[in-house]
Formats: C-alpha cells, sequence, structure tokens
C-alpha cells in the first residue's frame, strides 16, 4: 500500500471524527479552583450534567450510572489522582450500562470535562 495513501486516510478519519462527542479538546467547566479543592460526588455530578447540557444532549430524562454494584457510587475517581475520573449517563429506564461519559479532570486552577458518547 502507497504510505502518502495510508496517511492521507487517517487524516480523512482524524477530520471525520474531529466533532464526535469526546474526540475533541475538553471543555473548562470550572475555573479558579484552589489546589487543596477536592470533587465530591455532587459536583462531580453537577459538572457532568453541565457538560452534557453543554454538548446539546437533553439531560432531562437521563440519570448518572452508578460504575460498581453500589448504586451510591456515580463519580469513579483515579485511584492516583482523586480529583480525575468520569461520570457515566444513560436514559432513566435503559437497561444499557451507560450512553454517555464525561471524564473530569483538574489541572492548575481549571476543572476540564471531556464527553463521550458510546458507538
Amino acid at each position: 500500500m502507497n504510505k502518502t495513501f495510508f496517511i492521507f486516510k487517517i487524516l480523512i478519519i482524524i477530520a471525520l471524527f474531529w466533532n464526535f462527542y469526546g474526540c475533541g479538546k475538553p471543555e473548562i467547566c470550572m475555573r479558579d479552583v484552589k489546589s487543596n479543592f477536592v470533587i465530591d460526588d455532587s459536583l462531580a455530578i453537577s459538572l457532568s450534567r453541565n457538560a452534557l447540557i453543554n454538548k446539546g444532549v437533553d439531560v432531562s430524562n437521563m440519570e448518572p450510572v452508578p460504575y460498581s454494584d453500589d448504586s451510591t457510587k456515580l463519580f469513579a475517581k483515579n485511584v492516583y489522582d482523586r480529583n480525575s475520573g468520569y461520570v457515566l449517563w444513560h436514559k432513566i429506564g435503559e437497561e444499557t450500562l451507560f450512553e454517555y461519559s464525561v471524564s473530569i479532570t483538574v489541572e492548575g486552577d481549571n476543572i476540564y470535562c471531556d464527553t463521550g458518547k458510546t458507538l
């Protein structure tokens, strides 16, 4: 296969997926956080809900999905960085594991949210 043609195909795929959920740059979802700031479950749910709304997702019939068998665990925290993790969302009453995932990370004095949709 021609190397130039292969690179061209890769660039086309990147261009096609650039505007899909989770394929763009994460957005700032909260500014000016202090260095000792801690993201709790309720804030993570609120930030992820707002991130979905900002992407044009109708969340009126959606709910966060627990990431384990414990129904109270909604913000899956990174074991190495307690201010990083994700919240899963799906439509109320559907049996899917999740339809959307919103990753949340703190970088400097900003919190970033990146919304992804399952394919």
